[in-house]
């Protein structure tokens, strides 16, 4: 963030959900480095204690309290909405983003900055990718459904709101894209494709820019923004990469069809009205009753207990993902935000190094 941005960000006051996550925790301390009036939306007071120094104000509760939302968006220069819950259903998150849109535009909330996918477009991830594209397409998994569903509302209502459509954010605490192929690699070999596709990569520091930018540019419609890195690679390049600073595991490539054989039928994930799984709602109540941090390394030292090695195979989306060979086009960002990605894979990687390190020692 340069110099200009904190300028212009310093003062404003702005409203965030899902600050404890991933992005929401890097987003929520630039914000308060940079001067803004923070207040953040916790589902819980021990998730509220994650945040990063210097604490903004925190807000317990839920989106589906519209008093209480109403009261903290009134006077709100910026609503950054970040929050998507995996642990409940795609329904429950797109009624809970309902609560909150129409909270907001009750308050005359300056204007939204929503962090959507690029999942959402019918070309993802075999063909190349801008806002042009289409999404019409039926099916697909609910959550894809869901951020259609919150991008048509934004696109239709009255309040100015950049949609912000990240591709594969990686960088320290990405469940999937970083942590998830990481702990693979402490355990054995990660196995992609032959062919291998592309990856089109986006360190979490550059979306968080290209968040903050879009809080500031005048003038704002409803608008949306794929935001990715400066360019593509390969996708043995990042995770050869995570295993070069771990040390144990390596990249290992099969061919496609032995790959999807192995995989069986494709299930069909469609539907909006899905429930969370069993597991998924026990882990939602856990990590209430015991707060996030307690609750991830509980369940690391369990699944360190109970592993026993062992190559990591793709499932059927990650199968989809690894094999995908359309490029992401950002230059409507770069043009009309002024986004300019700050990090290349090797520069995402050194930052990324010592978080790595970090779950190595401390067995995943």
């Amino acid at each position: 963030m340069t110099e200009d941005f904190r300028t212009g960000i310093a003062g404003r006051r702005v409203f965030v959900t899902g600050a404890t996550g991933f992005i929401g925790r890097r987003l929520v301390t630039q914000l308060t480095e940079a001067g803004a009036d923070v207040t953040v939306l916790a589902r819980s007071k021990a998730g509220a204690r994650n945040l990063a120094q210097p604490n903004p104000t925190v807000v317990v509760g839920s989106m589906s309290d519209a008093a209480l939302l109403g009261d903290f968006l009134t006077g709100c220069d910026v609503l950054f909405n970040i929050a998507y819950d995996v642990r409940a259903s795609a329904a429950e998150n797109l009624r809970a983003f309902e609560r909150l849109r129409e909270a907001a535009q009750a308050a005359g909330v300056g204007r939204i900055v929503h962090t959507s996918s690029i999942v959402v477009y019918d070309a993802w991830p075999k063909d190349d990718i801008s806002e042009a594209g289409s999404m019409a397409r039926p099916g697909g998994s609910p959550y894809r459904q869901a951020k259609i569903e919150m991008e048509r509302r934004l696109m239709a209502g009255p309040l100015p709101a950049a949609i912000l459509q990240p591709t594969i954010v990686y960088g320290p605490g990405s469940t999937l894209w970083t942590d998830g192929l990481a702990r693979a690699l402490t355990r054995g070999d990660v196995v992609l494709p032959t062919p291998e596709g592309l990856c089109n990569g986006v360190f979490v520091d550059d979306v968080v820019q290209a968040a903050l930018r879009a809080a500031l540019i005048p003038d704002l419609g409803q608008e949306r923004f794929v935001i990715s890195g400066e360019r593509t690679f390969l996708w043995s390049e990042m995770i050869g990469g995570y295993a070069r600073i771990l040390g144990p595991g390596k990249v290992r490539h099969e061919p496609v069809g032995d790959l999807a054989a192995r995989l069986g039928p494709k299930p069909d994930d469609s539907g909006l009205g899905d429930r969370p799984s069993a597991a998924a709602r026990i882990s939602a109540l856990a990590r209430r009753l015991l707060g996030h941090q307690r609750f991830e390394a509980l369940v690391r030292g369990l699944k360190s207990r109970l592993s026993r090695g062992g190559d990591f195979y793709p499932d059927h989306h990650l199968l989809e993902e690894f094999c995908g060979t359309g490029r992401c086009h950002i230059d409507h960002a770069r043009d009309r935000l002024g986004y300019a990605p700050a990090f290349d894979l090797a520069r995402g990687l050194e930052r990324t190094a010592d978080h790595l390190r970090t779950l190595a020692a401390r067995g995943s």
